[in-house]
């Protein structure tokens, strides 16, 4: 630059003096300048798959609260719901089965029914109890912690790997479902809307991470 002698090479240093007026710029200063090297460039259709799997969960989480709405209404009866869920719990396991065919099975089929039979029972033992639970409580206060833990279930849930579905996540969703089912008419409505909690939130994360491992 003007006026700096050639001898002395500038230097990158704040703290020392050097015959260089204030304002002086070397042609060297930029040349340690590194620009977006810590950028990660996304493929458009892998963003569109990333945000379809948030957009299915949220949908999940409507076609949850559309059933206790009409539930709650008297739109919807309790038995029929009851037997919806029931066939599509057996053709989701089918086709868990079908997808799974080539993998090492950790539990037999039978320990399977087991564990359905025995979730099914105490479900529908406890069912008028659960009815009660909140009775103490104002309607406000639960739709309000539903809201909560609904968005919690959404906030946590691992999207990376759906299966098993995060226990933070899972706990939410039953505790908004035990919530919401408190509100409806009948211990039967009960059963079946956490049953239908159960299929939503439980069972079908296994299921798209197995269709996701095939695709």
């Amino acid at each position: 630059g003007p006026g700096a002698p050639a001898a002395v090479p500038w230097r990158k240093v704040l703290y020392e003096r050097q015959p260089f007026p204030d304002n002086y710029v070397d042609r060297r200063f930029l040349e340690e300048l590194r620009r977006n090297i810590r950028v990660h460039r996304y493929r458009y259709w892998a963003v569109v798959c990333e945000t379809g799997l948030i957009a299915q969960q949220v949908s999940c989480v409507a076609v949850f609260l559309t059933l206790w709405s009409y539930m709650e209404q008297g739109d919807l009866v309790p038995s029929t719901v009851l037997w919806v869920c029931l066939g599509c719990a057996q053709l989701g396991y089918g086709l868990y089965e079908i997808l799974g065919s080539s993998c090492v099975r950790e539990r037999t089929r039978l320990a399977d029914l087991q564990t359905t039979t025995i979730f099914l029972a105490f479900t529908f033992g406890f069912s008028p109890v659960l009815k009660t639970l909140t009775e103490s409580v104002s309607t406000d206060t639960v739709y309000a912690m539903s809201a909560m833990m609904l968005l919690a279930h959404l906030v946590s849930f691992p999207y990376a790997q759906p299966s098993p579905p995060g226990s933070l996540s899972l706990n939410a969703a039953l505790f908004a479902s035990v919530c919401l089912a408190s509100r409806l008419p009948g211990a039967l409505h009960t059963f079946t809307m956490l049953s239908c909690a159960l299929l939503v939130f439980a069972l079908w994360p296994c299921l798209l991470h197995r269709m996701r491992e095939k695709a």
